[in-house]
Protein backbone atom coordinates (compact mmCIF):
# COMPACT_ATOMS: atom_id res chain seq x y z
CA UNK A 1 0.00 0.00 0.00
CA UNK A 2 1.31 3.45 -1.04
CA UNK A 3 0.17 5.95 0.86
CA UNK A 4 1.16 9.63 2.12
CA UNK A 5 0.42 12.78 3.60
CA UNK A 6 1.16 15.76 2.59
CA UNK A 7 1.33 19.52 3.31
CA UNK A 8 1.20 21.42 0.07
CA UNK A 9 1.47 25.07 -0.68
CA UNK A 10 0.79 27.08 -4.13
CA UNK A 11 0.61 30.42 -4.01
CA UNK A 12 -1.09 33.10 -6.64
CA UNK A 13 -4.29 34.95 -5.73
CA UNK A 14 -7.86 33.14 -6.29
CA UNK A 15 -11.10 32.48 -5.55
CA UNK A 16 -12.53 29.33 -4.98
CA UNK A 17 -15.35 27.45 -6.58
CA UNK A 18 -16.46 24.35 -6.13
CA UNK A 19 -17.59 22.31 -9.63
CA UNK A 20 -18.25 18.76 -10.23
CA UNK A 21 -16.35 18.51 -13.92
CA UNK A 22 -13.06 18.03 -12.22
CA UNK A 23 -14.38 14.48 -11.39
CA UNK A 24 -14.27 14.23 -15.42
CA UNK A 25 -10.59 15.43 -15.62
CA UNK A 26 -9.42 13.52 -12.91
CA UNK A 27 -10.59 10.13 -13.88
CA UNK A 28 -7.67 10.14 -16.55
CA UNK A 29 -5.10 11.21 -14.12
CA UNK A 30 -5.04 8.31 -11.73
CA UNK A 31 -5.94 10.65 -8.36
CA UNK A 32 -10.28 10.81 -9.10
CA UNK A 33 -12.29 12.50 -6.49
CA UNK A 34 -16.27 12.36 -6.49
CA UNK A 35 -15.78 16.60 -5.59
CA UNK A 36 -13.14 19.02 -4.52
CA UNK A 37 -12.53 22.26 -4.42
CA UNK A 38 -11.21 24.04 -7.46
CA UNK A 39 -8.61 26.82 -7.16
CA UNK A 40 -7.70 29.49 -9.44
CA UNK A 41 -4.70 31.24 -8.78
CA UNK A 42 -4.41 31.53 -5.31
CA UNK A 43 -2.32 29.78 -2.01
CA UNK A 44 -3.23 26.29 -2.00
CA UNK A 45 -2.15 23.81 1.21
CA UNK A 46 -3.16 20.47 0.98
CA UNK A 47 -2.35 17.44 3.06
CA UNK A 48 -2.69 14.47 0.93
CA UNK A 49 -2.87 10.85 -0.50
CA UNK A 50 -0.92 10.89 -3.79
CA UNK A 51 2.29 12.35 -5.35
CA UNK A 52 0.27 12.72 -9.02
CA UNK A 53 -2.79 14.92 -6.67
CA UNK A 54 -0.11 17.07 -6.13
CA UNK A 55 1.95 17.64 -9.17
CA UNK A 56 -1.71 17.45 -11.54
CA UNK A 57 -3.53 19.99 -9.02
CA UNK A 58 -0.30 22.64 -9.29
CA UNK A 59 -0.12 21.89 -12.94
CA UNK A 60 -3.66 22.71 -13.90
CA UNK A 61 -3.68 25.99 -11.58
CA UNK A 62 -0.66 26.78 -13.86
CA UNK A 63 0.96 27.86 -10.68
CA UNK A 64 4.20 25.28 -11.65
CA UNK A 65 4.67 22.20 -12.65
CA UNK A 66 6.93 20.34 -9.57
CA UNK A 67 6.35 21.21 -6.19
CA UNK A 68 9.73 20.79 -4.12
CA UNK A 69 9.41 18.68 -0.75
CA UNK A 70 10.04 21.67 2.15
CA UNK A 71 12.78 19.24 3.53
CA UNK A 72 14.80 19.26 0.32
CA UNK A 73 18.38 20.22 0.00
CA UNK A 74 17.38 22.47 -3.01
CA UNK A 75 14.71 24.13 -1.51
CA UNK A 76 14.57 28.16 -2.22
CA UNK A 77 13.17 30.86 0.23
CA UNK A 78 11.31 31.74 -3.06
CA UNK A 79 9.66 28.31 -3.19
CA UNK A 80 7.95 29.12 0.47
CA UNK A 81 5.57 31.69 -1.42
CA UNK A 82 4.92 29.71 -5.03
CA UNK A 83 4.51 26.40 -3.43
CA UNK A 84 6.51 23.27 -1.58
CA UNK A 85 5.20 19.69 -0.11
CA UNK A 86 5.23 18.22 3.02
CA UNK A 87 4.92 14.60 2.38
CA UNK A 88 6.41 10.74 4.27
CA UNK A 89 5.27 8.13 2.60
CA UNK A 90 4.00 5.35 5.25
CA UNK A 91 2.51 7.77 7.67
CA UNK A 92 -1.15 8.11 9.62
CA UNK A 93 -2.94 9.27 12.13
CA UNK A 94 -1.92 6.13 14.51
CA UNK A 95 1.65 7.43 16.01
CA UNK A 96 2.80 3.73 15.41
CA UNK A 97 1.89 3.41 11.86
CA UNK A 98 4.62 5.56 10.77
CA UNK A 99 7.48 3.69 12.77
CA UNK A 100 7.92 0.45 10.61
CA UNK A 101 7.99 3.06 7.47
CA UNK A 102 10.53 5.29 9.31
CA UNK A 103 8.21 8.23 8.15
CA UNK A 104 7.96 12.01 9.41
CA UNK A 105 4.61 11.45 11.41
CA UNK A 106 1.53 13.72 11.30
CA UNK A 107 2.76 15.44 14.47
CA UNK A 108 5.90 15.75 13.03
CA UNK A 109 4.50 17.19 9.77
CA UNK A 110 2.29 19.87 11.48
CA UNK A 111 5.75 20.84 13.60
CA UNK A 112 7.32 21.18 10.19
CA UNK A 113 4.86 23.20 8.97
CA UNK A 114 4.60 25.51 12.18
CA UNK A 115 8.44 25.63 11.27
CA UNK A 116 7.70 26.56 7.27
CA UNK A 117 4.92 29.33 9.00
CA UNK A 118 7.95 30.88 11.07
CA UNK A 119 9.97 31.07 8.04
CA UNK A 120 7.43 32.52 6.42
CA UNK A 121 6.95 35.35 8.71
CA UNK A 122 11.11 35.87 8.40
CA UNK A 123 10.22 36.20 4.58
CA UNK A 124 7.68 38.61 4.11
CA UNK A 125 5.87 39.46 7.84
CA UNK A 126 3.78 38.55 10.16
CA UNK A 127 0.50 40.16 8.44
CA UNK A 128 1.74 38.84 5.05
CA UNK A 129 2.24 35.36 6.54
CA UNK A 130 -1.15 35.25 8.15
CA UNK A 131 -3.04 36.30 4.67
CA UNK A 132 -1.23 33.61 3.18
CA UNK A 133 -1.82 30.83 5.61
CA UNK A 134 -5.69 31.84 6.37
CA UNK A 135 -6.22 32.33 2.77
CA UNK A 136 -4.99 28.73 1.55
CA UNK A 137 -6.78 25.68 0.82
CA UNK A 138 -6.23 22.52 2.96
CA UNK A 139 -6.67 18.83 2.12
CA UNK A 140 -5.93 16.04 4.34
CA UNK A 141 -5.78 12.18 3.63
CA UNK A 142 -4.50 9.42 5.86
CA UNK A 143 -6.31 6.40 7.55
CA UNK A 144 -5.40 3.99 4.39
CA UNK A 145 -1.78 2.97 5.89
CA UNK A 146 -3.14 2.88 9.49
CA UNK A 147 -5.60 0.61 8.64
CA UNK A 148 -4.00 -1.37 6.07
CA UNK A 149 0.02 -1.53 7.17
CA UNK A 150 -1.22 -1.08 10.81
CA UNK A 151 -3.83 -2.56 11.96
CA UNK A 152 -4.11 -5.83 9.39
CA UNK A 153 -0.47 -6.45 9.60
CA UNK A 154 0.73 -5.46 12.63
CA UNK A 155 -0.56 -7.80 15.51
CA UNK A 156 -0.31 -4.70 18.68
CA UNK A 157 -3.22 -2.66 17.61
CA UNK A 158 -5.73 -5.93 17.07
CA UNK A 159 -4.67 -7.00 20.54
CA UNK A 160 -5.73 -3.69 21.88
CA UNK A 161 -8.70 -2.53 19.84
CA UNK A 162 -11.64 -4.52 17.91
CA UNK A 163 -11.79 -2.84 14.56
CA UNK A 164 -14.83 -0.68 15.30
CA UNK A 165 -12.78 0.49 18.45
CA UNK A 166 -9.77 1.17 16.08
CA UNK A 167 -11.81 3.39 13.66
CA UNK A 168 -13.01 5.41 16.62
CA UNK A 169 -9.34 5.81 17.84
CA UNK A 170 -8.55 7.17 14.50
CA UNK A 171 -11.44 9.22 13.99
CA UNK A 172 -10.57 10.85 17.10
CA UNK A 173 -7.02 11.50 15.91
CA UNK A 174 -8.10 12.88 12.64
CA UNK A 175 -10.57 14.97 14.55
CA UNK A 176 -7.54 16.68 17.13
CA UNK A 177 -4.95 17.02 13.75
CA UNK A 178 -7.63 18.41 11.67
CA UNK A 179 -8.48 21.44 14.94
CA UNK A 180 -4.99 21.85 15.23
CA UNK A 181 -4.28 22.54 11.80
CA UNK A 182 -7.34 24.73 12.29
CA UNK A 183 -5.51 26.52 15.43
CA UNK A 184 -2.15 27.12 13.38
CA UNK A 185 -4.56 29.21 10.73
CA UNK A 186 -5.76 27.05 8.22
CA UNK A 187 -9.33 28.02 7.11
CA UNK A 188 -10.60 25.98 4.57
CA UNK A 189 -9.77 22.42 5.00
CA UNK A 190 -10.69 19.17 2.56
CA UNK A 191 -10.82 15.83 4.02
CA UNK A 192 -10.09 13.16 1.73
CA UNK A 193 -11.61 9.81 2.33
CA UNK A 194 -10.09 6.42 2.63
CA UNK A 195 -9.91 4.62 -0.53
CA UNK A 196 -10.89 1.09 -1.44
CA UNK A 197 -7.53 0.01 0.36
CA UNK A 198 -8.81 -3.95 0.35
CA UNK A 199 -8.43 -3.66 -3.62
CA UNK A 200 -5.10 -2.98 -3.34
CA UNK A 201 -2.90 -5.59 -5.18
CA UNK A 202 -1.03 -6.27 -1.65
CA UNK A 203 -3.73 -6.64 0.49
CA UNK A 204 -6.16 -8.73 -2.05
CA UNK A 205 -6.82 -12.36 -0.88
CA UNK A 206 -3.52 -14.14 -1.95
CA UNK A 207 -3.64 -15.90 -5.24
CA UNK A 208 -6.81 -14.12 -6.05
CA UNK A 209 -8.12 -10.94 -7.45
CA UNK A 210 -11.28 -10.38 -5.24
CA UNK A 211 -10.57 -7.40 -2.82
CA UNK A 212 -10.36 -7.84 0.68
CA UNK A 213 -14.31 -7.49 2.33
CA UNK A 214 -12.80 -6.86 5.36
CA UNK A 215 -10.26 -3.83 4.73
CA UNK A 216 -12.98 -2.18 2.30
CA UNK A 217 -15.49 -2.37 5.17
CA UNK A 218 -12.86 -0.78 7.54
CA UNK A 219 -12.83 2.15 5.22
CA UNK A 220 -16.43 2.28 4.71
CA UNK A 221 -16.67 2.70 8.34
CA UNK A 222 -14.08 5.25 8.93
CA UNK A 223 -15.50 7.31 5.88
CA UNK A 224 -19.14 7.12 7.04
CA UNK A 225 -18.13 8.50 10.96
CA UNK A 226 -15.31 11.18 9.84
CA UNK A 227 -18.25 13.03 7.08
CA UNK A 228 -20.21 13.28 10.08
CA UNK A 229 -17.41 14.44 12.59
CA UNK A 230 -16.90 17.38 9.61
CA UNK A 231 -20.30 18.25 9.44
CA UNK A 232 -20.01 18.78 13.39
CA UNK A 233 -16.95 20.78 13.19
CA UNK A 234 -18.62 23.18 10.59
CA UNK A 235 -21.61 23.86 13.12
CA UNK A 236 -19.01 24.41 15.86
CA UNK A 237 -16.11 26.22 14.10
CA UNK A 238 -17.82 28.51 11.34
CA UNK A 239 -17.98 31.72 13.54
CA UNK A 240 -14.23 31.69 13.09
CA UNK A 241 -15.03 31.61 8.97
CA UNK A 242 -13.08 27.84 8.94
CA UNK A 243 -14.88 26.06 6.63
CA UNK A 244 -14.26 21.82 6.42
CA UNK A 245 -15.34 19.27 3.58
CA UNK A 246 -15.52 15.90 3.15
CA UNK A 247 -14.49 14.45 -0.02
CA UNK A 248 -15.44 10.79 -1.39
CA UNK A 249 -12.72 8.70 -3.51
CA UNK A 250 -13.77 5.58 -2.29
CA UNK A 251 -16.85 4.99 -4.76
CA UNK A 252 -15.09 6.68 -7.68
CA UNK A 253 -11.94 4.26 -7.20
CA UNK A 254 -14.00 1.19 -6.39
CA UNK A 255 -16.37 1.80 -9.93
CA UNK A 256 -12.83 2.09 -11.58
CA UNK A 257 -11.24 -0.97 -10.27
CA UNK A 258 -15.03 -3.04 -10.66
CA UNK A 259 -15.51 -2.00 -13.88
CA UNK A 260 -12.57 -1.13 -15.77
CA UNK A 261 -13.72 -2.41 -19.17
CA UNK A 262 -15.61 0.48 -19.13
CA UNK A 263 -13.02 3.00 -18.68
CA UNK A 264 -11.19 1.24 -21.18
CA UNK A 265 -8.40 -1.15 -19.08
CA UNK A 266 -7.53 -4.46 -20.60
CA UNK A 267 -6.23 -6.86 -18.36
CA UNK A 268 -3.63 -8.87 -19.92
CA UNK A 269 -2.73 -12.42 -18.57
CA UNK A 270 -2.02 -13.35 -15.26
CA UNK A 271 -2.41 -9.55 -14.65
CA UNK A 272 -4.47 -8.19 -11.32
CA UNK A 273 -7.61 -5.85 -11.65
Amino acid sequence: MACQTMLVKITPPLKIKEISSLEEKATTETCHVRKTWVLTKSHLHRLQICEKCKQWTASKLGVKEFLPPYIGDDLELSDLLTGVAFASGGSGYDPLTSIPATATSSTGQLELFLEYKDKLITLVGEEEATRVISEGIYFTAMGANDIANNYFSILLRRHQYDLPSYVKFLISSAVNFTMELNDIGAKRIGFFGIPPIGCCPSERKHGSRECDTLQNQAAELFNSRIEKEIERLNAERNVHDSRFAYLDIYYNLLDLIQQHDFYGKQLSHGESQ
